[in-house]
Parts: C-alpha cells; structure tokens; sequence
C-alpha cells in the first residue's frame, strides 16, 4: 500500500518496531535499580540481554528487508568520492558505536558490567559515543540509500538516542 507520500506500511511497521524497542530498552534501563534490587544482577542483565537483543535483530532485519522501500529522494552513488565517503563514515560510527560500550561477555552475564568509556580514547571525543556512532552511521546509510524508508528510520534512531541521552 502505498500513499502520494511516498510512505508505505512498511514505515509505519518500522517507526512501531522503533517506538517498541525504545519502550522496551529505556524501560527496561531506567527499572534497573528496582530490577538488580529484587532479582539480582546477574539476572537482571540476563532478562535485559533476552528483550534488547531480539528487539534489535528484529528491527535490524526489517531494516535491510525494506531499506529500499518508499520513494527515492536522491541518488548520489555516481558521485565521485561519495562511496568512500560513506565508508569512512560507517567505519568511523563502528568506532563509536561498539568498542566503546559493548562487552559481549558482560551481554551473556559472565562478566560483570563495567563502564568502557575509555577516558584516553573515545570518551576525550565525546560523552555519548553511542549517540555519536548511531548519527554518523545514519548519516552514512541514508546518504548511500537515500530512500524515505531510510530517512524514517535514521529519524527515528537519532530521536531515541536523543531522547535518552
């Protein structure tokens, strides 16, 4: 189904999938104390890991299903230096994004969390560098596909990093 928009059903499916995982992850983030408190921890972070991830797979699948979906609001693949560009782009948002805040072992409750923000690296840059990753790595993707269905979804991304920073 498609409207004069240029919006399809598959933009109202993602700002829903977007709007659910936000609901499910900063909830579930801001019930922490209360949640560490009366089960535990590590059982804590196990229930956190067993939402958030299916949550993001989820949404990461739909998006690489329908990123093309929606009309096409530029198109600038043949421009010279703009595909190295978007390289740079998503590597150095990779840079922010993981290293930074992601101990796969602490996801799994092996290892207790710790906070990594690394203050003679990234964090000397900024004091959120996932926010900063998730916006370069928006940039990068809606720069490159250029289609609504990115625009929506890059939007929608950098509002719930906003929100929660």
């Amino acid at each position: 189904m498609s409207f004069s928009t240029g919006l399809t059903t598959s933009h109202g499916v993602m700002v829903g999938l977007l709007l659910g995982f936000a609901i499910a992850h900063s909830g579930l983030a801001a019930l922490r104390p209360w949640g560490e408190k009366y089960i535990g921890a590590r059982l804590y972070r196990v229930l956190f890991a067993l939402v958030s991830l299916p949550l993001a797979v989820v949404l990461i699948i739909y998006f690489f299903n329908h990123r093309y979906d929606g009309s096409q609001l530029w198109q600038v693949q043949g421009i010279p230096g703009i595909k190295s560009l978007v390289w740079v782009l998503s590597a150095v948002s990779f840079l922010f994004l993981y290293p930074a805040t992601f101990n796969l072992l602490e996801i799994a409750a092996i290892q207790k969390p710790q906070v990594h923000l690394y203050e003679t690296g990234i964090i000397r840059i900024t004091r959120h560098p996932q926010m900063v990753g998730q916006v370069i790595w928006c940039i990068a993707h809606t720069l490159w596909i250029g289609t609504t269905f990115t625009l929506i979804t890059s939007i929608g991304l950098v509002l719930h990093h906003l929100f929660a920073v």
